[in-house]
């Protein structure tokens, strides 16, 4: 905490603000800290633009005992630092605090077993083939999970849980498809079960697309309780612009058809995720929302193409995510989004809490692939290491540890001197990965559409608290 007692302090010029009529949020681009103020803060604020004794302006203000606290509150969240402190290099010192977590391999927490890289798909927009097709992932003979190196792999992550007295075992079967391995996912499960059953809670989950999820399949998904995401990109005449199968054509109905045949089996779909690119922009409306409603759904994900980002403009692209986030807010559904996550990150302090933009960036997943290396992410062309060097995988000199260390807040030179630089960190690798194999220009275009959304997102909280002041 700093001492500021009888110190010349000065305005952190890392204050970023969202107006409305008579208050406002602020917070700390590196640290978050965000409060929701009055007008009068703000111009107590704006006095030591240049700096100032503490005391002096307190005496000329004349503050009462609460506005004292709530300026006490301002100090210590970094909004008034003394004159000659130096946040990004304190901001340093806490991030490299980290690295002790790094090397043991605590943060690791999350398994993805890539059952499959191949898929009864061809998606448009698809992020597992566009952005691997710019690596050597697609071209490994090794397609499919086997039972062996997911055997493998489950027992090293186990051994590292154990390690650090964590019970909770996440694991996820992705892909590509992964139901077209399914007879190993159904090993695994049992496998998991029935030796480690008493040792961990598993939490599954799996990635598809659905459209392979069969009455049988969907009895034993219940049965082990696999959280299910899938997607669903608008009604027909939206989905079936963009969600293609091999040849082409159509996805709609054998999609549905996959969540029918879980809903007959007492186990019906939480929500789906949309993605919306330049093809289905204009069929994306309150029918989707609708739809999802009708089926007792409560989360509808709403993401923009990470790869080919959306050529329309950012505008557009917000103003309709803003108004159907209000409208499904009526009817009791949450949307969200990677345009979220920056957002969603200010209620915790990078200095208290490892703030990241994804599981990857944070280092708590590991991905395995059916040939045994190991990434940050499913869709990631970034080779981290491998199983069979998992003794050596959090090593201080690491690919993994290297990685990591690399995007810790205020170590990414692109993000330096943006308003969410804390919060959104470089958003997502998947894009940046892409961006770079194709000399595109599709980084800044992001970091564009998640600056907007966050303020949108802010305003809005805003407006309803001046909503709820007004019916009070």
């Amino acid at each position: 905490m700093l001492t500021t007692k009888d110190k010349t302090l000065i305005k952190s010029q890392f204050i970023q603000i969202v107006k409305s009529k008579d208050k406002a949020i602020i917070w700390h681009s590196l640290f978050g800290n965000p409060k929701i103020v009055s007008t009068e803060i703000l111009s107590f604020l704006d006095v030591f633009s240049s700096p100032h004794q503490l005391n002096s302006v307190l005496d000329e203000y004349k503050c009462d005992k609460n506005s004292r606290k709530a300026i006490q509150d301002l100090i210590e969240s970094y909004y008034l630092i003394p004159r000659y402190f130096d946040e990004r290099k304190f901001l340093a010192k806490h991030m490299k605090g980290r690295e002790k977590f790094i090397n043991d391999g605590s943060l690791i927490n999350y398994l993805e077993l890539i059952m499959s890289e191949a898929c009864n798909f061809r998606c448009s927009y698809c992020v597992h083939f566009n952005n691997l097709e710019m690596s050597d992932r697609v071209k490994n003979p090794k397609k499919f999970m086997n039972f062996e190196i997911a055997k493998e792999t489950i027992e090293k992550y186990l051994k590292i849980l154990r390690k650090h007295s964590k019970k909770i075992a996440e694991i996820n079967f992705g892909g590509g498809e992964p139901i077209l391995a399914w007879e190993v996912i159904e090993q695994v499960l049992e496998y998991c079960q029935l030796n480690y059953g008493r040792e961990f809670d598993f939490c599954f989950s799996i990635n598809t697309n659905a459209s392979l999820i069969t009455p049988k399949i969907a009895e034993k998904l219940k049965e082990y309780n696999v959280e299910i995401a899938s997607s669903l990109d608008g009604l027909r005449d939206g989905n079936d612009l963009v969600r293609l199968t091999k040849s082409g054509g159509g996805t709609f109905e054998i999609i549905t058809q996959g969540f029918e045949n879980l809903a007959e089996k007492g186990y019906p779909m939480k929500g789906i995720a949309v993605t919306i690119n330049d093809w289905n922009f204009q069929f994306i409306d309150e029918k989707i929302i609708d739809w999802a409603n009708d089926r007792d759904m409560k989360e509808v994900r709403i993401d923009i193409d990470i790869i080919g980002m959306v050529q329309t403009p950012i505008k557009n692209i917000v103003g309709k995510l803003m108004y159907l986030r209000q409208y499904a807010k009526n009817l009791d559904i949450e949307i969200a989004g990677f345009w979220s996550r920056p957002a969603e990150n200010l209620n915790d302090s990078t200095l208290d809490s490892h703030v990241a933009f994804c599981g990857m960036v944070r280092g708590n997943n590991m991905c395995v692939s059916p040939s045994g290396d190991i990434y940050g992410c499913g869709y990631s062309a970034t080779r981290l290491g491998t199983i069979s060097q998992i003794e050596s995988f959090c090593a201080s000199d690491s690919r993994y540890s290297n990685f990591v260390r690399e995007h810790l807040t205020g170590t990414m030179k692109m993000c330096k001197g943006c308003m969410i630089e804390g919060q959104c960190g470089g958003g997502c690798v998947i894009t940046q990965e892409f961006s770079r194999a194709t000399n595109t220009a599709k980084i800044e275009r992001m970091c564009d559409f998640y600056r907007q959304m966050t303020c949108e997102l802010l305003t809005e909280q805003l407006r309803e608290i001046d909503t709820e002041t007004a019916l009070a």
